[in-house]
């Protein structure tokens, strides 16, 4: 139910105080660790016809679709696939599971290394398996030069038994080479063409503009161009990390008031798989925060398993010389050291392309895209973000000015000053969904278990955490250099208010202005189960933070009050079971429409068919679906129809279906040199030229 939804997001963090132990990273822990670590050429593997929704929804073709199939006579339970150069590769995996049933499907994103020239995907965790299938779009399996499903020249959906790995069939050429971004050796400080004396950079927002007002896509659709020959540098990659070697549970910390730490030697590094000195920068300035992707369902064991795991991937495969990540945090709320250098130090990482100079990265172990991670998970890496901010000197809750340093997989382009908060998610500056939309709804809660664990360093207290966070703190002013500003002192905290309390003020728009937000909805309908789109979307923008400056403006809205920091992309997934866009229904219809005549600006789809109890005079049942990048809405008197980019956001803020506007009745159109969406209502526009949407009432 929604209000068991409301009451965990809006409610306090109960924080136990616990004593810190104070031991010396460097004991000798559990010793070097034997890692499996094998790489085979992806097309060794057999072509396979799999008929399963789950998969067939990865594409744009119906029906069964060909995968690849790897059977190894070693236990491995990790996956992985690597490539050289520039590739745009989208890749699924299961793993066939001890009862002879399948995982799920895990979505593998891209990880970037441009410098040493071998690039590849997230190492996945799946667990202890002989045999995974991969799905993957935009590589060519068959050597037939088709990107997408494996058809032939015909169109029809080639047979495993007719379809060799290595079909005699002449490749396409290979793209050409697309132009290097700005070195990377470029400092994170500022750049000389962008001084530090310029004024403060505004907190970076939904730049639809530079878009025709689309959400960004999941992939670079129009770049796209098969991979011409598998067989040239693609490569899947097997690895077990041994969970059976276990792990040193009582190596900890190497300073006062820092949590306690599993040490290198505690899960038992390889120190011989470094192969150079870690990189020193001048000081930290941020951390990030990042998941690991892969299975939720490990033990302590397979934990320290998929650490030393990591750690091979990332320091021999793909040539990092080390892991990425300076800590790591399993689901039992254990932390793990990371890159070698000494946690007090400002190693530098391989975690964020782009913002890798002084930042630190902390990564939770597991998938959050639907699943919120436990609560020993946010405590550990909020102490552990707190303590390594008292240690750099930066307040947890504040902001600065960082100036990308370039890469492809980057959201920004080099030299450019990003306004960031002091803890950040990899999201925030890659193209990545990384940490997950669950995950990332949890960055202020990390951020205020930061900020208490920097505050009681701060006064002293080296034993422990106060029992309680503040949920309404603020950041601070920003600033616009990359040097911390001596931290403020913490404010009082305020009273937490209840769920009526927050979602009244909601409805009323503010308890002086008495205006009707969300069109005659009351509380309890927002409150009593799945009342409305708008209750899912205030849930997620509750869980996210959206409660300061509730009420704002979006351009000229002719008077219509709209709610602050909703985005229809992080919308909380009600069904987990992912819909079948295949079939003949309704959504499905509306889906491919939208991708025959626009293109994939939905994405994919991240949930099922929701229908919510509350339904207006205009319409009799309201359903919705949610895709990565926005929403599609359905009732028998509106139709079925998408919404994405800054009028799908628009929309939201005005209420949702219980805004004003109603529903869509059409698709988004060019009306001259505006975008345009028709409600029942009313319409929105959105100028790419000025980059602001507008409400326009009937």
């Amino acid at each position: 139910m929604l209000a068991i939804i409301l009451t965990a997001v809006l409610g306090t963090s109960g924080l136990v105080a616990v004593g810190t132990q104070y031991l010396n990273t460097q004991s000798e822990g559990i010793g070097p660790v034997s890692v499996q670590n094998e790489s085979v050429s992806f097309s060794s593997g057999s072509n396979t016809l799999v008929d399963d929704p789950a998969v067939t929804a990865q594409g744009i073709n119906d029906g069964p679709r060909t995968v690849k199939e790897f059977q190894r006579d070693q236990e491995f339970s990790s996956f992985a696939l690597t490539w050289t150069g520039i590739k745009d590769v989208t890749a699924f995996v299961r793993a066939e599971q001890a009862d002879g049933t399948w995982s799920q499907w895990y979505d593998m994103e891209p990880l970037s290394n441009e410098d040493s020239g071998t690039n590849g995907t997230e190492l996945i965790w799946h667990g202890p398996t002989t045999k995974v299938q991969v799905s993957t779009l935009n590589v060519d399996i068959f050597g037939q030069g088709e990107a997408v499903s494996g058809a032939d020249e015909s169109g029809q959906e080639v047979p495993a038994a007719n379809a060799p790995a290595e079909a005699p069939v002449e490749a396409p050429a290979a793209p050409e080479e697309l132009p290097a971004e700005a070195p990377v050796e470029a400092p994170a400080e500022t750049p000389a063409e962008a001084p530090v004396a310029e004024p403060a950079v505004a907190e970076p927002v939904a730049d639809y503009s530079a878009n025709d007002g689309l959400a960004p896509l999941p992939s670079n659709y129009g770049d796209i161009q098969p991979v011409a020959n598998t067989d040239d540098g693609f490569n899947a990659v097997f690895i077990d990390g041994n969970a059976d070697a276990g792990v040193g549970i009582d190596n900890v910390a190497d300073t006062d008031g820092m949590p306690k730490v599993i040490s290198r030697a505690g899960w038992g590094a390889d120190e011989s798989l470094r192969c150079s000195r870690p990189t020193i920068d001048d000081g930290v300035s941020a951390i990030t925060i990042h998941h690991t992707a892969g299975s939720n369902n490990y033990t302590q064991a397979q934990a320290a398993g998929q650490v030393r795991g990591a750690y091979s991937y990332h320091a021999s495969t793909l040539g990092w010389c080390d892991i990425g990540y300076q800590s790591l945090v399993d689901k039992f709320g254990n932390i793990y050291e990371g890159r070698a250098g000494g946690m007090t130090n400002a190693v530098q990482g391989a975690h964020a392309g782009g913002f890798n100079q002084n930042t630190w990265a902390i990564s939770m172990m597991g998938d959050y895209s639907t699943v919120t991670p436990s609560d020993a998970t946010l405590k550990s890496v909020g102490e552990l973000a707190g303590w390594r901010a008292k240690v750099a000197g930066f307040d947890p809750t504040g902001r600065d000015t960082h100036y990308s340093e370039g890469t492809s997989y980057s959201k920004y382009s080099y030299g450019t000053p990003v306004n960031l908060p002091n803890i950040f998610a990899h999201r925030d500056v890659g193209t990545t969904s990384c940490p997950g939309p669950a995950g990332y709804a949890q960055m202020d809660r990390i951020r205020d278990i930061a900020k208490q664990k920097y505050t009681s360093l701060q006064n002293g207290d080296l034993g422990g955490t106060p029992t309680t966070t503040d949920p309404t703190s603020t950041s601070t002013t920003p600033t616009a250099t990359n040097k911390p500003e001596t931290p403020a002192e913490p404010d009082a905290p305020a009273e937490q208010s209840s769920e009526e309390d927050i979602l009244a003020t909601l409805l009323t728009g503010g308890s002086s202005s008495g205006t009707d937000l969300l069109n005659g909805a009351d509380t309890n309908q927002i409150l009593t189960g799945l009342g409305s789109i708008a209750a899912v979307l205030i849930a997620a923008s509750l869980a996210d933070g959206g409660l300061n400056n509730i009420i704002g403006n979006i351009g000229s809205n002719n008077g219509v009050p709209v709610l602050n920091d909703i985005k229809l992309d992080e919308i909380i997934p009600i069904i987990d079971t992912v819909i079948n866009l295949t079939g003949d229904n309704k959504y499905s219809q509306g889906w491919n429409n939208l991708n025959n005549t626009i293109g994939p600006v939905l994405g994919a789809a991240v949930g099922g068919e929701t229908t919510v109890k509350y339904a207006s005079d205009q319409n009799s049942e309201v359903s919705f679906v949610p895709f990565e990048n926005g929403i599609m809405v359905s009732s028998p008197e509106a139709g079925t129809h998408g919404l994405w980019g800054a009028i799908g956001d628009t929309w939201a803020q005005q209420g949702a279906d219980l805004g004003p506007l109603g529903l869509p009745v059409s698709n988004e159109y060019q009306s001259g040199d505006q975008l345009r969406v028709d409600f029942q209502n009313g319409y929105i526009t959105f100028s790419p030229a000025t980059g602001q949407a507008n409400i326009h009432l009937n």
